[in-house]
């Protein structure tokens, strides 16, 4: 079934096949397989033809004030989502000789010098979600496409450079809920570690900022990882930056800070944030940890950690009265010795976070009293795509896998950077 290609005077091109008389001699799957090639080899026809449009005529170009003259008409072959394609095209320098330059492959958006825009982002979102050698199989049983993984892998590197930049991060991702409709942001981040090559188990950082509506439904949300590096401070950077583009576009939406507790990031948090809410469940493990310090009974336990939890949940100053409790207790020592220190650790806990426990208010103002969405971030955004059996990465491998999830994760985000690609092309190749 090889296509019949038929150039038209007009400049069109008519691309056709003849598929064979209907028959059961050849079991369907190997008459789809010669419909996939046949239609391969018409994709391949197609992008050729489309490829040469971006060419110039030959005829000198400006570029970063300076005059380019072709050196004429050079081969290369560009990989598309059918197959790879030869293209005869304009190769240009200026006067002081050194690099070249490619129309074509700005003008048609190659990325990594030599994927088409349609295939590099197909392969962006398949290397986000699985390793190279299995985009590379997916991509020969289901496609009839044979690619090297680590073409695979440069791509996506590609991709994510590109989308990592300062000037695309401002530009292509603004957040898509209507401002009448966002009553509150909340912003949380937490890490979570990986194995790294010749580094060993390495923190990436994990930044989340959740839109919620006035029943407390959440709209979208934006994820950012970032793999690691020394002060964390380029991560502070780039969600402090996130942060304040979405504060400008809800200056009315109330401003929350959610965390675990942890004292690193608490006065970040409190400095960008208007209420601050330390997570209700790891306040609740606190008091769990604690309770056979206060009761020695099992069933004594159960029933003061119920009525604790329920308290700090439900009525508005439980938390300075369980403080109190958790005080008085350690000062008498511990109802369980081996329980001493979880005692001590929660009666810390509370003494510190009082502030930040007011749940019955913070769930009557319709905001979240869990950081799950941060926690889950965690585990969807790095764990599920770093830390798999005998991985080991790279800081730039996993800064380019946190990337393109975090893009994929985050509502409308990667239709989003293909848009803004599209319109404004992408300043690396």
């Amino acid at each position: 079934m090889e296509p019949k290609i038929q150039p038209n005077a007009d400049g069109t091109l008519t691309i056709s096949i003849t598929l064979p008389a209907p028959t059961d001699k050849m079991s369907m799957l190997a008459q789809e397989q010669r419909l996939m090639e046949a239609l391969n080899a018409v994709g391949r026809a197609g992008a050729r033809h489309l490829l040469t449009g971006f060419d110039t005529q030959g005829q000198p170009l400006f570029h970063d004030g300076r005059k380019w003259t072709s050196k004429g008409q050079v081969a290369k072959f560009y990989e598309t989502p059918w197959g790879e394609v030869l293209i005869e095209r304009h190769l240009y320098q200026n006067s002081g000789g050194g690099a070249t330059l490619c129309p074509l492959e700005s003008r048609a958006l190659i990325v990594g010098g030599s994927a088409t825009p349609h295939l590099a982002r197909s392969l962006g979102h398949k290397y986000a979600n699985t390793n190279a050698r299995a985009v590379v199989f997916d991509l020969e049983q289901n496609h009839a496409r044979k690619l090297a993984p680590s073409y695979v892998a440069d791509v996506a590197q590609a991709i994510a450079e590109a989308a990592g930049q300062p000037v695309v991060e401002q530009n292509a991702h603004a957040p898509q809920s209507p401002a009448a409709q966002v009553h509150s942001v909340v912003l949380g981040l937490d890490g979570t570690c990986a194995l790294f090559c010749d580094e060993g188990f390495k923190q990436c950082m994990v930044g989340t900022i959740a839109l919620y509506d006035g029943e407390g439904e959440r709209l979208e949300t934006i994820y950012l990882g970032q793999a690691p590096q020394m002060g964390k401070a380029e991560f502070l950077q780039r969600l402090d930056a996130e942060w304040q583009r979405v504060i400008l576009r809800y200056p009315k939406a109330c401003r929350v800070g959610l965390s675990d507790g942890a004292r690193d990031y608490e006065p970040w948090l409190a400095s960008r944030t208007t209420w601050q809410i330390l997570d209700f469940y790891h306040a609740s493990g606190y008091l769990a940890a604690a309770a056979p310090g206060m009761q020695r009974l099992k069933t004594a336990r159960a029933q003061w950690l119920d009525n604790a939890c329920h308290a700090l949940k439900h009525e508005t100053g439980a938390a300075e009265g369980i403080a109190a409790q958790l005080a008085a207790q350690l000062q008498a020592g511990s109802r369980t010795a081996s329980a001493a220190p979880a005692l001590e650790a929660a009666s810390g806990y509370f003494a510190h976070n009082t502030d930040r426990m007011n749940y019955a208010l913070f769930a009557a103002m319709q905001f979240p009293i869990g950081s799950g969405v941060t926690e889950a971030a965690c585990k969807t955004l790095v764990k599920m795509r770093l830390c798999g059996s005998g991985m080991q990465w790279t800081r730039s491998g996993a800064q380019t896998v946190l990337t393109l999830r975090a893009l994929l994760l985050s509502t409308s985000r990667w239709s989003s950077l293909w848009t803004y690609f599209d319109k404004h092309g992408l300043s690396v190749s």
